[in-house]
C-alpha cells in the first residue's frame, strides 16, 4: 500500500515538470491531462476577472470560448511545440475540458459578481 501511494505523487510532479518543458514527447492522455488543468485555470481567473469587473452578457460568453480555444491552443503549439495533428486535431486535444471549464467560468463569474454587486 505504501509504495503506490508513493508513486502517485511523483508520476503527478513528473507530470508538471513536464508541462513546463518545451519540446518533449507526449502522450496523448498526459496532454489532456494538462490541457484540462490549463484550460480550468484560464476558466476560473477569467470568469473571476469578469465578475469582479461586473461584467455581464453575451460579450463575455463569446470571449470566453474564444479564448478557451486559443489559449491552450497556444500553449502547447508554442510552447509546448507540439502539433495537435499528432493527437487528432486541436478538437480531440481539447476533448471534454471545454464542458468543465465552461462550468467552471460559469461558477466564478457568476459567484464573485452576485458577492460584490
Amino acid at each position: 500500500m505504501g509504495g503506490t501511494s508513493a508513486t502517485t505523487p511523483q508520476t503527478s510532479l513528473t507530470l508538471w515538470k513536464k508541462a513546463f518543458t518545451r519540446d518533449l514527447d507526449w502522450r496523448k492522455d498526459e496532454l489532456r491531462d494538462v490541457v484540462f488543468w490549463v484550460i480550468v485555470l484560464f476558466s476560473v481567473s477569467l470568469g473571476s476577472v469578469y465578475g469582479l469587473l461586473g461584467f455581464q452578457g453575451m460579450p463575455c460568453f463569446v470571449s470566453y470560448f474564444a479564448g478557451v480555444v486559443l489559449v491552450p491552443s497556444f500553449y502547447w503549439s508554442s510552447f509546448l511545440g507540439v502539433d495537435d495533428e499528432d493527437f487528432g486535431g486541436k478538437m480531440e486535444v481539447l476533448g471534454d475540458s471545454i464542458g468543465s471549464g465552461a462550468a467552471a467560468f460559469v461558477l466564478s463569474w457568476v459567484g464573485l459578481f452576485s458577492l460584490i454587486h
